[in-house]
């Protein structure tokens, strides 16, 4: 019989998502017109053009892309999202004596909860699949219940691991207060106690939650931590995360204590490796590039802090660089004080312009899915379109003003914007339909997360 008109002949699934421009960002950066995914159990078993797909597998349900493009899920690969309520309190500081500090230290359950789960919602509504918490929750269970309420994959790691919190008043006395400061380990031994408390997330199979091993970085760790913690991800198999090279400056003067550069000095002791990611690196010297290439070291880049650090001047980013050397490059928000997440693409076209080497739209696009996933270890799981990979994708609606379907890439990474999600899916699981988050009264997560803000703000002292 002709398994095109005999279902019985064909093997079952449980979606295909069919007539679409799908956009694989595979290896080979192919993608199919008209084009299908299919999934089953969770992830993806077929990609590849209608006809193929409609012959091979026959479908619980089916869901026409109406032309519209098919693509991986973004990942912001690094975002404060307990400060997610704040992002515009900042300016009614301006004159006081209250700090970032401050408000990081007033920060209860709740509050890490309702500001996680407005940014949930925002990022699901934006094409967004997952995002990546670099160790700045207090209460990591607040977070980690938001992923299953509102359907979203969330990375996360131990709180505030580091050792020399002074250095961080010392450097950056805007983003530190007594309170702040008195949450963190007090010495070597109680930072080292933190490590590793999270990764008994990963036990769970196909869980929405996934931990790795992270320090605050900026010199706020002893040579000791940085080893232990680098060690302890290597004989776990997860990503070792940290910040480095926020303010050029700052960088400089680590340096002029070390008496060397910090990447020539992490590589003389053993400490880069492919399971190794630094947060920022604003200042990338040309030698450095192949330095960090050739130990695979992976790079979170954000944008927009990358163009406040050019304004200061000393920055010598060299995310192109890195990128076309082969490094994992992943793009992030940081705290999006100043933009939604849909502008995460502009950003990154904008910074690498300013820095003289601009990405091209595939570059982007690559470090909003597979670069993101790298970034965190998970780009053998997520990050692109391909058979046996989780089912992580976004469908968009070919009617938005940007979808002519010319460009996908510079059209969906790039200029695209939240009016043209229609569908979004995590783990083969529809989380957005016809534009809508499923799982969650969108209003009352908004509701909540502004009486959060609001009574934190009074509890610091400021007012609008």
């Amino acid at each position: 019989m002709d398994p095109q008109t005999n279902p019985q002949a064909k093997e079952s699934c449980d979606l295909i998502v069919h007539n679409g421009i799908v956009v694989a960002v595979d290896a080979a950066d192919r993608i199919f017109s008209p084009g299908a995914i299919a999934i089953r159990d969770g992830r993806i078993i077929a990609v590849g053009r209608d006809a193929e797909v409609a012959q091979r597998f026959h479908a619980a349900e089916r869901l026409d892309a109406s032309g519209g493009v098919i693509h991986p899920g973004f990942i912001d690969a690094h975002i404060h999202v307990s400060q997610y309520t704040a992002r515009s309190v900042i300016t009614l500081m301006e004159g006081t004596t209250v700090t970032q500090g401050h408000w990081k230290g007033e920060l209860r359950p709740n509050d890490e909860h309702a500001s996680a789960k407005l940014a949930a919602v925002d990022y699901l509504k934006c094409g967004y699949t997952g995002f990546v918490d670099p160790g700045t929750i207090f209460e990591p269970d607040a977070v980690a219940a938001v992923a299953d309420e509102i359907g979203i994959r969330i990375w996360l790691t131990d709180p505030y691991v580091a050792d020399r919190g002074d250095i961080l008043r010392a450097e950056l006395g805007y983003l530190v207060s007594d309170s702040f400061l008195a949450r963190w380990p007090r010495n070597l031994d109680e930072a080292t106690k933190r490590l590793g408390g999270q990764l008994f997330r990963n036990a769970r199979a196909n869980g929405l939650v996934r931990a790795f091993i992270g320090i605050f970085g900026e010199d706020t760790d002893s040579p000791e931590l940085n080893r232990a913690a680098f060690e302890m991800a290597r004989q776990t198999g997860v990503r070792f995360q940290k910040h480095l090279g926020y303010v050029p400056a700052t960088h400089l003067a680590h340096e002029q204590k070390l008496g060397d550069s910090i990447i020539r000095h992490l590589d003389k002791e053993g400490l880069l490796a492919s399971h190794v990611t630094f947060i920022h690196m604003n200042l990338v010297r040309p030698d450095e590039v192949d330095t960090l290439a050739r130990n695979q070291v992976g790079i979170v880049w954000c944008p927009y802090s990358q163009m406040q650090m050019l304004g200061r001047g000393g920055a010598e980013p060299r995310m192109a660089a890195l990128h076309r050397a082969g490094t994992p490059v992943g793009i992030a928000s940081d705290i999006p004080r100043t933009h939604n997440f849909d502008a995460l693409g502009t950003l990154a076209m904008a910074a690498s312009s300013a820095a003289g080497d601009p990405l091209t739209f595939k570059e982007i696009l690559r470090a909003l899915t597979i670069g993101a996933a790298a970034t965190v270890g998970a780009e053998g799981e997520v990050g692109s379109l391909e058979p046996g990979k989780l089912a992580d994708f976004v469908v968009r609606a070919a009617t938005s003003s940007q979808g002519f379907g010319f460009d996908p890439p510079l059209e969906n990474a790039v200029i695209g914007n939240s009016q043209s999600v229609r569908h979004v899916f995590v783990n083969g699981v529809a989380r957005v339909r016809d534009g809508d988050v499923v799982q969650c009264d969108e209003g009352a997560v908004v509701a909540a997360a502004h009486a959060s803000a609001r009574a934190l703000a009074a509890r610091i002292g400021l007012t609008a």
